[in-house]
């Protein structure tokens, strides 16, 4: 399958009419729900994954050891973030007989469960297994970096993204999960690199220019800081109160003291009364920028 909704569409109804037929039964009445089942996926239906999941289980229930269809209804119950089903599903796949690739899905999807449920050991131990089948999986190389980075393993992590961006050096994820990392470690010039980089990727990734962002504050580059906020023309409300934030801890870190229209006010009437203008002052947060960065140099 080219994975066009026109073919698709061909599948499904070739597909629905073997099974209405009555003739198949067992592994080939299985292989035909799997086939309409992964079919739903490229239709524009917005009960496509509920159509799927339906022909999942009866592909399933026609033959018990459909570990392709266990694995495709895996991935979805991950999707619903119903994570115990999913786990189930693929140990009830491992029982059959799978080949390396399926495998491969399977310790993947398993191991996402597992991540999501905050047991990283056992997500890392599923990852590893997929990698051992497959040393250039790129993508549980990166999962597995998350995984040792929520463990606090932030070199782990780094080195395993490290080895998925040398096996595919356009894979964002890669980047995100080492730059996270670096940032971590307080290693800001590495984290803005590959933010760098993902920004060189897509130019509209919002992720990259907001944790850019944030590295560029630690640093005390508050120019660059307001730049990537600006990116899009648009201010988010965090951003806002972390500017702030950053701007009252510095006054107070150089024994400066509230006073005057600043006294007796909360942040977040500060930022109320803020944000209308400097949506649309640059210079004036150009100035602020400044300001902050000759105090935080004194």
């Amino acid at each position: 399958m080219n994975g066009s909704k026109d073919t698709a569409a061909a599948t499904i109804d070739a597909c629905t009419r073997a099974i209405q037929s009555g003739d198949y039964g067992d592994q080939d009445l299985s292989a035909l729900y799997h086939a309409r089942g992964y079919s739903w996926s490229w239709t524009s239906f917005a009960d496509r994954d509920d159509r799927a999941l339906k022909d999942f289980a009866e592909a399933i229930r026609a033959n018990p050891k459909a570990g392709g269809s266990l694995l495709n209804r895996s991935h979805i119950y991950n999707q619903r973030h119903d994570y115990d089903r999913a786990i189930a599903d693929v140990n009830r796949a491992f029982e059959g007989d799978l080949s390396d690739y399926g495998k491969q899905v399977g310790f993947g999807e398993r191991g996402y469960a597992y991540q999501a449920k905050g047991d990283n050991d056992r997500a890392i131990a599923d990852y590893t297994a997929s990698i051992r089948l497959n040393a250039n999986n790129y993508v549980a190389l990166t999962a597995r970096c998350n995984a040792y980075f929520a463990k606090g393993d932030l070199d782990g992590a780094i080195a395993d993204c490290g080895r998925a961006i040398a096996l595919h050096p356009n894979y964002r994820d890669a980047y995100f999960n080492r730059g996270y990392a670096y940032q971590a470690k307080g290693d800001f010039d590495r984290a803005i690199a590959d933010y760098d980089r993902m920004v060189a990727l897509d130019p509209k990734d919002w992720d990259a220019y907001s944790n850019r962002a944030t590295a560029y504050l630690a640093k005390g580059d508050f120019r660059r800081f307001i730049a990537d906020l600006a990116q899009r023309q648009a201010l988010s409300w965090l951003a806002i109160i972390v500017f702030l934030a950053a701007g009252v801890w510095l006054c107070c870190r150089t024994g400066m003291h509230a006073r005057g229209r600043w006294a007796g006010r909360t942040l977040i009437e500060i930022c109320e009364q803020e944000v209308v203008g400097m949506q649309h002052r640059n210079a004036a947060l150009e100035k602020i920028a400044a300001a902050l960065e000759r105090r935080s140099s004194g």
